[in-house]
Order: C-alpha cells, then structure tokens, then sequence
C-alpha cells in the first residue's frame, strides 16, 4: 500500500482527526448537560405538580373530612386534564385502595413518605408512576402523581436524537479531515513537484502563488524568494568561474611561454626572466587571497564575533594610514565624522571595506591632471533617509575623478570587473566591500556628483 494510500500517514489528517476528535467530545459534553438538564427539569416539574396536588387534597381532608376527600378525588379523576397520565391513591391503613385511579403492587401500606417512584397497576397496564405520598389521619394514605411514561419516552427520544448528532459530528469530523489533508495535498503537490524538479537542476521553477494571502501563499512567496537567490548566487558561482577561468587563462598563458623561452636564453636573461615570473605568480596569489576573503566573508563566518564598532576611532585610524600617501602625491583627505558612532559589525572588516573605498578613490580620483581631494565623512542616519527608517550610521567616501559610466554602476560590484583598463588592479575590491556591508545587514550605493563619484556606505547602528 502506498504512501498516498494511509490516510493516517499525513499530518494534517492526524491534525484534523485530534481537532475533529475535540468537537465530538464537545458535542458529547453539550448534549450530555442538554440531556440531564431537560431531564432534571421535566421531573422538577412533574414532582412539582404532584406536591401541588397532594397538598390541596390534604388540606381539603383536613377541612371537610373523608367523604368531601373522596368526592374531591373523583372529580379530580373526571376533569378531563391530563386524565391519561394522573395517578390517584386513596389507601386504608391497611393499604387497601379506597378510591383512586391504580392500585400499588404489590399491594401494602405505604410507609415511606415524600417524593418516589412506585409500581402501580392502572387499568390493564402495569406502569410507574413518580408519586408524593402523605399520610392523612386514622393511618389512610394518600399518592398523587403521574405516570412517567411519558418522560420516558421523551428521555429516550432525547437520548437518540444526542447519539445520533454524536454520530453526525463524529462523520462530518471525519469527512473534514479526509477533506483537509487532501487540500493540504493538493497545496503541497505544487511546492514538491516544483522541489523536485528545482533538485533536478532547473533553477527556474518557481511555486505558482495565488492571490489569497493564506499560510500557503505566505510560503510559496518565501520559497520563491529564496529559489531566486539560489539562482542568484549559482548564477554569480557560474559567472565567476567563468571570469576566473577567463582572467587566469592570460598570465597563466604567459607565464607558461616564458618559462619555455626561458630553456634558450642565457643564465642572466633567464634570472631576469625567473624574476619577472614570479612577480606574475605573486599576483595571482594576491587575487585568490582576495578570493578567499570574499568566499569567507559571504560565508557568513565571522558574524559571531560581531559586537559593537567605534566607528570615529575606525576612520581616524584608516585617515591616518592613508593622508601620508596623499601628502606625497599633492592631494587632500578631507576627514570629518560627526557625532558618537557605534556599529555592529567586525571592525577589521569594516576597516577594510573603507580602505578599498580610499583605494579607488585614490586611483581614480583627480582628472585633468588635478589633484587628488578625497572626503571621508560618517554621520548617523537612517536607512532610507526617512525619519522613522531603520537607525544606522553612513560612511561616504567622495572624490573628484571623472566618476563612472551610469550603465556600469550596476556592474562596480562584480567580480574582476574593471571600468577603466588602463589602471592596475584586480577588479576584486568592490566585489570585497559589497560582501562586507551584505555581511553587516548594510547598504551599499554608488552615486555619480557634479564632479566625482560618492559611495555610501550604511550600517545597523549597535544597541546601547
């Protein structure tokens, strides 16, 4: 038998069976308190009636005696009121029946006083009667009740018509549930089926998401959401082997032609040769260590160690570092940060991110022959700029370089991409701090001035 075949095997059908199983045992209590208190309610009534009756009879013995008792019991018994139910007992002391409408059985003097039930032959029939009972004076008795048939019939009545409810509620919860797991089924088909075929090797597939924003719509939204960025992410794995492949094949290339050139040269050309060789090596060392930072940063590994970051000491400190360089060269860094900063984050890493920044600032900065003039500023601000976003803090880097091409702006944060051929580098820096600020829960934005271009930098702020 298969999996699809056992009902009991799917979870929402034992839920639904455990809730379905909660609204019969409901039913059950409501109809049992309904049942008892109908019952408690029509014989408070019937003892009620007999109490009534039994004590306007006595009090009629009391005042006219016997004979005006017996008349009052046969008009009692003729008045046409409820004449198939009533029970009348007038008794001697002996417990023989004078007058009345039954005769116990068997037959003997009442001695128990009160409210009870008692086995009385009426007419033809053999019936019980629920009676209040009194003892009147020279030891006679007298039982005035009615038969319960009656009640009997409607106790049963009413104990059928709750078993079958009992019955109705027990179906209709185990219809729900077979109902429930089949459309939970049916939801859940779409998301395996598109699982599997995602398994398969085909990151397009995505889980059709209707309208209705029920629990299902929810997370067919989120699975969707997390299939396109593991296309994202596998399409960047493709895109950067491929631009590895392509950027190592060169210097691989070259490096493989000098060392056989290097065989047929003499022993000093062939050490100047060895020495040129090796500087390529280093190089692409220096590029998979830059790699290797980034795959470690993405990798999300050292957000453990996060805690909070001094961010005005941070850019003091990398200001410091890089204003000697700027002094050598003319140019100016401006430093200006405004208030107390604190971040969440690794400091080194930050660190880094903005001397990258600094980096390409320095590279690119100055045109015409200017003068580098980079601006390193960090204020607290939000997220989105607006008052109620998401408290942070931004770093911005600016200088006055040419800026870049708007149809490239998109592209400063790939891997080995390079706007401008003509200057050294690897194409790997922006590709560092844009996983660095993913890895902070930052934002990171390039924007072109008049004159120059400015990234922006934002960070979670670090509770106090």
């Amino acid at each position: 038998m298969s999996e699809r075949a056992k009902p009991w095997s799917s979870t929402a059908f034992r839920l639904a069976i455990q809730f379905g199983a909660i609204m019969v045992l409901t039913v059950i209590v409501v109809l049992a308190v309904f049942y008892v208190q109908t019952v408690g309610v029509l014989r408070a009534r019937v003892d009620r009636q007999a109490e009534v009756n039994l004590r306007r009879l006595a009090d009629h013995e009391r005042k006219y005696g016997q004979a005006a008792l017996e008349a009052e019991i046969h008009q009692f018994l003729q008045d046409g009121v409820n004449t198939d139910t009533e029970i009348i007992i007038l008794m001697d002391s002996h417990g023989v029946p004078i007058v009345g409408n039954a005769a116990v059985i068997p037959a003997r003097r009442l001695t128990t006083m009160g409210i009870r039930e008692l086995k009385v032959r009426r007419g033809q029939q053999m019936v019980t009667g629920r009676v209040a009972v009194a003892e009147l004076s020279g030891g006679r008795s007298l039982a005035v009740g009615a038969d319960m048939q009656q009640q009997r019939d409607m106790e049963a009545l009413i104990g059928r018509a709750s078993l079958l409810a009992a019955l109705f509620a027990l179906c209709m919860a185990v219809i729900g549930a077979l109902l429930f797991r089949r459309l939970v089924d049916e939801r859940a088909a779409d998301i395996r089926n598109t699982m599997s075929r995602v398994a398969a090797g085909d990151l397009r597939q995505r889980i059709p998401v209707s309208e209705r924003a029920d629990e299902f719509s929810l997370l067919n939204r989120d699975i969707n959401n997390m299939l396109d960025r593991l296309e994202q992410l596998m399409e960047g794995i493709r895109h950067v082997s491929n631009t590895i492949a392509h950027n190592l094949r060169t210097p691989l290339t070259r490096i493989t032609l000098q060392l056989r050139n290097a065989r047929q040269l003499p022993a000093d050309e062939q050490a100047a040769t060895l020495m040129r060789v090796a500087g390529e090596v280093e190089e692409l060392g220096v590029v998979f260590d830059k790699l290797l930072q980034i795959a470690e940063v993405e990798s999300g590994t050292t957000r453990a160690a996060f805690g909070p970051v001094d961010v005005n000491a941070l850019l003091l400190d990398v200001a410091e570092f890089y204003e000697p360089l700027l002094d050598e060269s003319g140019g100016t860094l401006e430093t200006d940060v405004q208030g107390r900063l604190a971040a969440l984050g690794d400091g080194d890493l930050i660190a880094s991110a903005v001397a990258n920044l600094l980096d390409n600032a320095i590279k690119y900065g100055g045109a015409g022959g200017d003068a580098v003039h980079v601006a390193l500023r960090a204020r607290a601000a939000t997220l989105d700029g607006q008052p109620r976003g998401a408290p942070g803090i931004e770093i911005l880097v600016r200088d006055n370089g040419p800026g870049v091409a708007p149809q490239s702006i998109e592209k400063m944060t790939t891997r080995f991409f390079r706007e401008r051929k003509d200057r050294r580098g690897y194409g790997l820096g922006l590709a560092s701090v844009h996983a660095i600020t993913q890895l902070h829960g930052g934002r990171l934005e390039f924007r072109n001035l008049e004159r120059g271009l400015q990234v922006r930098i934002w960070l979670p702020e670090a509770q106090a």
